[in-house]
């Protein structure tokens, strides 16, 4: 777990980019949701599922400017988020908070700035939703059999591939030498 009481910092801000944002951030809706595919039977009862991977999160910052120094920082920030957004095509920053590693977000490109929302004590609230960026990347294969090539692989003459063989010789002759010093 993360020690709060003795590192605030950690979590009370947002580093994107290279920059740390100003003020105080609460994130919501920084959840890790999966794509399902149901199909109900047809002429049955019961339905069907198929896995098909993992959403992009999205998900909301609440930045708490509480001080001058705090709001007058702002502006730069918000150029920051906005620069993932200005351009021909969208441009993903790095993003780093505890509980979004948790999550393995990572990176994350701008979906949205709220107006300023003032207090009676002269802070002032921004929301802004983010959006993890992901490049796709392609499906494992959901059904692979192996299929015998040749006549040598048809009568077990020939070994299986084994990406660990290389550990597992290693670990045999270290405990023979072991077990016969």
């Amino acid at each position: 777990m993360i020690d709060i009481l003795n590192f605030p910092d950690l979590v009370d801000t947002l580093v994107i980019g290279d920059r740390i944002s100003p003020g105080t951030v609460t994130l919501t809706g920084h959840d890790r949701g999966h794509e399902w595919d149901t199909q109900k039977a047809s002429g049955q009862t019961g339905a069907t599922s198929k896995y098909a991977g993992e959403k992009l999160a999205e998900f909301q910052a609440a930045f708490f400017l509480a001080d001058v120094e705090d709001q007058l920082a702002w502006p730069a920030f918000q150029r920051l988020l906005e620069s993932t957004v200005n351009g021909p095509s969208p441009k993903a920053l790095a993003i780093y908070h505890p509980d979004l590693a948790s999550n393995r977000i990572t990176e994350v490109c701008l979906v949205s700035v709220g107006g300023p929302i003032r207090d009676a004590r002269g802070g002032v609230t921004i929301q802004v939703k983010l959006i993890e960026y992901r490049p796709p990347k392609p499906k494992p294969v959901q059904s692979a059999t192996a299929a015998a090539s040749s006549a040598a692989d048809k009568q077990g003459n020939q070994q299986k591939y084994d990406p660990n063989r290389a550990a597992k010789d290693e670990l045999a002759a270290l405990l023979a030498e072991a077990r016969d010093p």
